[in-house]
């Protein structure tokens, strides 16, 4: 045999064992479904044939400008012990500094609304969501200065930048079904998804504090909304890490839950604790469903807990002077507050139909209902087949 022929030998072996390395990694990767998002946007049947043609043409508004300087940010809590006081004048300068937030979060919910309903102005009313998207992807919004504030700001900061990307991802969802845009939009848009996704985790991956920010770490309705913002930019990433990360938050949020359901956390904050708890719940409720429509499966103790949890929100929403006797605060009722009802629904009715015939009892009068704050219609998205 020759020196070549035996030089060749382990060169072969190695190709071929890289080979079979590459067919077992590319069996594991198709076996794994694809992540899916919390709805499916499919849009009303019309029932006049004729109205997409008299129908106005949409036409995409002026885009909110982005905002990328979140530097300096503050709370607009005087300072107590339940950090939910709030202070008028702190709380304007608050919502003018981030008023391009709330006001982009508010046009791409009209955005998907008319994608979704309107009849024959999907496209455009799509690609007037990806073109707003673009713009705050190509400006980085929401990603300037944030490392120039205290620990309490920076919080603010990445929590806003969470919010707002929830917003845009539920109209990216529609859009990408109705106006799917080319390879050389959409990647652009996606690293600036990734980008936030990684701020949020790295805000809440807990180091070392000084004392008075110790309240910062641990489970609370701020790290259930950073799960939620980042499992629903997985779906857009396709990325099973920054999946899975969301997944640990929401299994270690109903770990921690007590018997009662209420969320020690949530109600220590005063005369604020009825929003908390269902500020939670909202949050809590985005991380089922991206559970669900994944096959992730809760334990048995996860599932009481969670229906602890959504029973004592609705209960408290119905009875607040319950809460008021608990914490010793006056509690105020928005309707707008139990949104969170719809997202769960599709879950309570397979697991638990009893319950959640109770808890669309409670939904009913207050449909169709919109958690506006993520530009989230949930009744229209998720919560129909709970309408009896």
């Amino acid at each position: 045999m020759s020196m070549t022929s035996r030089k060749a030998k382990p060169f072969n072996r190695t190709v071929s064992g890289l080979v079979f390395s590459l067919l077992i990694s590319a069996t594991s990767a198709a076996a794994e479904q694809p992540l899916r998002y919390i709805f499916e946007p499919v849009a009303r049947n019309v029932q006049d044939a004729g109205s997409a043609k008299t129908a106005r043409p949409f036409v995409c508004s002026v885009p909110i400008a982005p905002l990328v300087d979140m530097s300096k940010l503050f709370s607009f809590y005087k300072p107590s012990h339940t950090q939910s006081e709030v202070d008028p004048a702190a709380m304007k300068a608050f919502a003018k500094r981030l008023w391009p937030t709330g006001a982009v979060t508010k046009k791409m919910l009209e955005m998907m609304e008319t994608a979704l309903d309107a009849p024959g102005q999907s496209r455009n009313a799509g690609n007037c969501i990806i073109r707003q998207a673009r713009i705050w992807a190509d400006a980085n919004a929401l990603l300037g200065g944030v490392e120039d504030n205290d620990p309490l700001g920076h919080r603010q900061a990445v929590l806003a930048g969470g919010w707002t990307i929830i917003s845009f991802s539920n109209a990216y969802a529609v859009a990408e079904k109705v106006a799917p845009p080319a390879s050389s939009v959409d990647a652009p848009i996606k690293a600036w998804f990734a980008k936030l996704s990684d701020m949020i985790v790295a805000e809440f991956t807990p180091v070392p504090r000084e004392p008075k920010y110790a309240w910062l770490d641990g489970n609370s309705n701020h790290r259930y909304w950073a799960a939620a913002a980042v499992g629903l930019i997985a779906v857009h990433l396709q990325d099973r890490k920054r999946f899975n990360w969301s997944m640990d938050i929401l299994k270690s949020a109903l770990d921690e839950v007590p018997a009662d359901g209420g969320l020690p956390r949530e109600l220590a904050r005063g005369g604020r604790s009825l929003k908390y708890q269902n500020f939670a719940m909202d949050a809590i409720a985005i991380l089922v469903r991206l559970a669900d429509v994944n096959n992730i499966a809760l334990n048995a103790d996860q599932e009481k807990k969670l229906q602890s949890a959504a029973g004592f929100a609705a209960t408290m929403y119905l009875h607040p002077d319950l809460l008021e006797k608990r914490t010793g605060y006056r509690q105020d009722v928005e309707p707008g507050m139990i949104a969170w009802i719809d997202v769960l629904s599709p879950h309570f009715r397979s697991r638990d139909p009893e319950f959640a015939k109770q808890l669309n009892v409670i939904a009913q009068p207050l449909r169709p209902m919109t958690d506006t704050f993520i530009a989230l219609p949930t009744t229209r998205l998720i919560g129909d087949g709970g309408a009896e």
